[in-house]
């Protein structure tokens, strides 16, 4: 490889996410805030990473339809469709319902252009509704969804929106959080991105960065202890 280039890419952002996390658990006085922060923004990482399939085509684009409607079919299976539906006790995260029946859509025109497909990362609340669904995350004959808990999307709501945002559009200003309010959306975030970089089958071993998992899960074990 070159000397003067240095190479990345998003598995190898995620592991540096792991890398400041473990950092900061081995401080002498590590904040929750920050871990807390650098676990959602592995999560996301997670969920591109178990989405993107070969073509980045799942994980990229504006949606233009608040409803999030999808129709699919699979092994010449009846055509079902999926739309977005409000989670008990959150503002703005969803999730996609049940599959219903439908008619099969429209053929659209034969155009002599391919579409053009925005170069744009589909948000937080999206991914995180997509990990949820077989029709998104069935890759492989191996693959599976990852489910998400009513509550555990309530405590993922509140870190992307009272940690992360309020960190990232920070304006100077003393901050409160729980202590174990952070430890525990920490740990749903840990938890989650093992279960989409081990468990979902859409992740390969060999493509990992070496260690990444024994780092994840001693990262999962800290945050376990009494003291934090």
């Amino acid at each position: 490889m070159d000397a003067l280039l240095e190479e990345i890419d998003n598995l190898k952002l995620l592991e540096n996410n792991y890398r400041h996390i473990e950092f900061e658990l081995g401080s002498t006085d590590p904040s929750l805030f920050r871990i807390a922060r650098e676990t959602h923004h592995g999560l996301y990482r997670a969920m591109v990473q178990a989405l993107r399939g070969t073509a980045n085509i799942a994980i990229t684009g504006k949606p233009k339809d608040k409803t999030r409607t999808a129709r699919y079919t699979r092994d010449r299976a009846p055509w079902v469709e999926i739309h977005r539906v409000p989670v008990p006790g959150c503002r703005k995260a969803w999730r996609y319902s049940e599959p219903s029946p439908c008619t099969p859509p429209e053929m659209l025109p034969s155009r002599s252009q391919p579409t053009q497909v925005e170069d744009y990362l589909l948000g937080f609340y999206d991914l995180l509704a997509m990990i949820q669904r077989e029709c998104f995350m069935g890759h492989y004959m191996m693959s599976k969804p990852v489910p998400v808990t009513d509550s555990e999307m309530q405590t993922l709501e509140w870190v992307h929106e009272d940690i992360r945002n309020e960190y990232e559009h920070f304006v100077p200003k003393t901050y409160l959080a729980p202590r174990d309010d952070l430890r525990r959306a920490s740990l749903i975030c840990v938890d989650l991105t093992l279960r989409l970089l081990r468990d979902s089958g859409n992740v390969f071993g060999s493509d990992l960065p070496q260690g990444i998992l024994q780092l994840i899960e001693r990262c999962h074990s800290k945050l376990t202890e009494p003291e934090f």
